[in-house]
């Protein structure tokens, strides 16, 4: 078990706004009282706690903060400053929500996420702008300031985990925040960590092909750069479904139609390794998609320089103003 904080720790962090909610918590801004550091405060959704159905988001903490503690600081991953023994803490959040249960206290991440929350995206904010911008369809000036991938910084995680014998199975845009201006991603969640099953009569087998897939369904896209800048802020999700090699048969496809044949041989390589679940380490992964992203760089994949500016010119909109993020200074 995980060394837990006594609950009255958190009088030493002041409350903020909240930040961001998934379907299984929700994430606060706050500031030690005591070094005036900023902060993250999160805590399992009110809605699963309320009708105590946070038991295995409870489990995933605990497991989460034991693999924080043998990682150590790892550059790209958030520090874990406390995880709380569980309370009630109505005298904290200002509700009462009948059942116990564990806060945790993170380091904020400077830079803004590569996709924004689920609700955020709901009430129409362009959330998936970063992603787009500097990930999926970066501009040639853009490509050319050598700026690191953030999947790569999502793999090194993914490999410290498969060392110790898990598979980081959620390490998507959602829980990356990224500094255009340093180039620098920081991953604030370890995913859905999750052991290496064999094949049974009743279900496939779960191994590093399976995680690898996540990857590469979220950090590349067969679809050419938006035209009109406002789509750039719009997230567009692979849907594929069933087991593991229809998936990656079914995303092989999509890039039949991508720009280049270089593009498409990189990814046909990727996507039939993983399907054959040929994948034994993530080096070997990281090495193919070192050349598919340098194919998908080129410069016939590149958007046009004017809907790319006038794209980046929405990170100045009051909406990214919660985020630890200075336009001003960030923008290339």
């Amino acid at each position: 078990m995980t060394t837990r904080s006594d609950p009255e720790e958190l009088r030493n962090f002041q409350l903020g706004t909240l930040l961001g909610e998934g379907a299984d918590l929700q994430a606060f801004a706050a500031r030690d009282v005591r070094s005036g550091e900023q902060v993250v405060v999160k805590r399992p959704h009110p809605s699963l706690v309320s009708r105590n159905m946070h038991r295995e988001i409870e489990r995933r903490t605990d497991l989460q903060a034991r693999i924080r503690a043998t990682l150590g600081h790892a550059n790209s991953l958030t520090q874990l400053h406390t995880l709380t023994e569980p309370d009630a803490f109505a005298w904290y959040f200002g509700d009462d929500l009948d059942h116990p249960y564990s806060v945790q206290v993170e380091e904020r991440a400077r830079g803004v996420p590569l996709v924004g929350s689920v609700t955020d995206a709901v009430r129409g904010n362009p959330v998936a702008l970063p992603l787009n911008l500097f990930v999926l369809h970066p501009s040639a000036e853009y490509v050319a300031l050598g700026r690191r991938n953030p999947a790569f910084a999502a793999l090194d995680i993914m490999q410290s985990c498969h060392e110790l014998g898990y598979l980081a199975r959620d390490l998507g845009p959602q829980n990356v925040f990224y500094s255009p201006s340093a180039g620098a991603a920081t991953l604030i969640d370890l995913g859905a960590l999750e052991e290496p099953t064999p094949t049974t009569a009743r279900r496939p087998p779960l191994d590093l092909n399976d995680a690898l897939f996540d990857i590469f369904q979220s950090y590349a896209t067969p679809q050419p750069p938006p035209e009109d800048p406002a789509l750039f802020g719009q997230a567009t999700e692979f849907r594929g479904s069933g087991p593991l090699e229809r998936r990656a048969k079914a995303l092989s496809s999509e890039y039949s139609s991508a720009a280049t044949a270089a593009q498409r041989e990189a990814a046909a390589r990727i996507l039939t390794r993983i399907s054959d679940r040929a994948y034994q380490s993530v080096p070997e992964f990281r090495q193919d998609f070192e050349l598919y992203q340098a194919a998908a760089n080129a410069p016939e994949n590149q958007p046009a320089t004017t809907s790319w500016n006038q794209a980046l010119s929405g990170l100045k909109a009051p909406y990214w103003r919660k985020y630890l993020f200075n336009p001003n200074e960030e923008l290339p």
